[in-house]
């Protein structure tokens, strides 16, 4: 299992001893005006360079002296927990890094899974299922089928109606909009405090859960049906949100379901460390990613690592998503990146 490793800003022994310097320094010169001003206002010589002396000393240690202060540290985010976020529950995650990619022991990897590489990523929340056609049609304005369950994940979407939707849902909430088109081309807010789908890394970091094998469980197949629907438990048919085991981090159908658009352009990885990637500032194909697999899918699609890319305008009877959000303001965060790489 990886380990989490929370991001956060510590203030440094090296900035406390400058602070102190600072104030050492001004009762340093606040010591020399006031010794000089009864030097020669009031002609005491030798009670103005006591007093200079003693203004000089109290400067010196300060300057000198690590300040002794009772200080709480600050408290560290928590682990991955449940919390409600407007009309969903959400898996809030705390900062962390994982092996993005195929292991090199995945017999079923593909080209497109490799190369394997380290991925840090800050916090986020991100929606504990996919979005419900319930949901769906409320925030769309849409209707689905007659009778049809409002559990269900919400298909026949597009990367586009995906991106409309986290706009109209932040609307909703009150939040800032991560979303808008410049140029017919949609630029991504990552600093708005509203809902955007996750990036690449950001949703295979959340469906692995700490786990560096084949499955969020581990390399197993056989487990695989205790977790997701696929086709050799699906009947090909679409079945409601969270009725398959969530993986450790209590995110439900991250394998099989539907398949889950992400923010991406759909290309190649880069063997570099990265940290909060992006993804491509464009593909070739006019592709955007997208992962888990679905309910049609046979369990080798629904593996952590693998991907598929389609135009962002495509629907599909297999195709969903869920949001993630980023809660502001975030810790400032500092990662000394080359010396741990």
């Amino acid at each position: 299992m990886i380990g989490l490793r929370p991001i956060i800003r510590m203030v440094s022994p090296a900035e406390n001893r400058a602070s102190w310097k600072l104030w050492g320094g001004i009762g340093l010169l606040l010591g020399i005006v006031l010794g000089l001003s009864g030097f020669l206002l009031l002609q005491g010589a030798v009670w103005g360079v006591a007093w200079l002396a003693v203004f000089a000393a109290l400067a010196w240690v300060g300057y000198q002296a690590e300040p002794v202060l009772e200080q709480k540290p600050p408290a560290l985010p928590p682990g991955p927990h449940r919390v409600q976020d407007g009309p969903v529950w959400m898996i809030e995650l705390p900062g962390g890094e994982f092996m993005m990619g195929a292991s090199e022991g995945d017999e079923n990897a593909r080209e497109n899974e490799s190369p394997r590489h380290r991925v840090r990523l800050s916090r986020f929340r991100i929606m504990e299922t996919p979005i419900t056609a319930g949901l769906y049609g409320e925030i769309m304005g849409v209707s689905g089928e007659v009778g049809q369950n409002p559990q269900l994940p919400a298909t026949e979407v597009s990367w586009e109606d995906a991106v409309e939707f986290c706009n109209r849902l932040s609307d909703k909430q009150g939040y800032r909009r991560c979303y808008r088109k410049r140029r017919g081309r949609w630029i991504c807010n990552w600093g708005a405090d509203g809902y955007r789908l996750p990036t690449e890394a950001e949703w295979e970091y959340a469906c692995r859960a700490g786990s560096e094998g084949i499955y969020c469980f581990g390399d197993d197949q056989r487990l695989l049906d205790a977790y997701a629907w696929h086709s050799g438990n699906s009947g090909f048919q679409l079945q409601q949100v969270a009725t398959r085991r969530p993986n450790a981090w209590g995110l439900y159908d991250m394998h099989g379901s539907v398949w889950e658009w992400c923010w991406d352009w759909y290309g190649p990885y880069s063997s570099t460390p990265v940290l909060d990637p992006r993804g491509p500032t464009s593909s070739n194909g006019g592709w955007r990613v997208l992962r888990g697999g679905s309910f049609g899918n046979s369990p080798v699609r629904l593996r952590s690592a693998s991907r598929d890319a389609v135009v962002p305008e495509g629907r599909g009877w297999n195709r969903g998503f869920r949001c993630v959000r980023v809660v502001l303001p975030q810790p400032l965060s500092y990662w000394p990146f080359g010396s741990l790489f």
